[in-house]
């Protein structure tokens, strides 16, 4: 069987702007949940320093809590970004890996079509995958909002450990 999109699209109904130092993100609502997740505009984008919508994302509540709107996804999309909120913060997984969690083994590029149309960055934390030939590869919002992001990460990830 095909795996196509669902014929309807649901248009978000309420958008709610939230302000960081780093610019306004728009997280955007459907009645099912949290459609998308939109970055400060190009004129609004500052270079990122501290950025407290990295946090309010990355909190257990909000990911527990907060339900995701997914239904414009296709099956494959839907299974990749599954397996992707599974990757802890602080680590990152290649494109090929992420198929293989999936259960796409081979599908490395289709899972970076995946990762390319992902309206939730931050919570389906597409940063943290990578190309397998080294890098960072790209990001929706720039190669410094994926660096900054990967770096946060990682930071608070050594001071958790380092607190145990």
């Amino acid at each position: 069987m095909r795996d196509v999109r669902p014929f309807k699209k649901v248009l978000p109904l309420k958008m709610i702007p939230v302000k960081t130092n780093a610019g306004i993100f728009l997280l955007e609502f459907s009645p099912i949940g949290l459609c998308s997740v939109r970055f400060p505009t190009a004129s609004d984008r500052r270079t990122p320093t501290r950025c407290d919508i990295g946090h309010l994302v990355g909190v257990k509540w909000f990911r527990e809590r907060v339900p995701l709107d997914l239904s414009d996804c296709t099956l494959f999309e839907r299974r990749v970004y599954l397996a992707l909120r599974k990757i802890p913060a602080g680590k990152t997984v290649t494109y090929g890996e992420l198929a293989r969690r999936a259960g796409y083994p081979g599908s490395a590029r289709a899972v970076g079509n995946a990762m390319k149309k992902n309206r939730l960055p931050l919570v389906i934390p597409c940063h943290r995958v990578i190309p397998a030939a080294g890098g960072i590869g790209g990001y929706s919002a720039g190669k410094a909002w994926k660096r900054f992001l990967l770096d946060r990460e990682l930071r608070a990830a050594r001071n958790a450990n380092s607190r145990n």
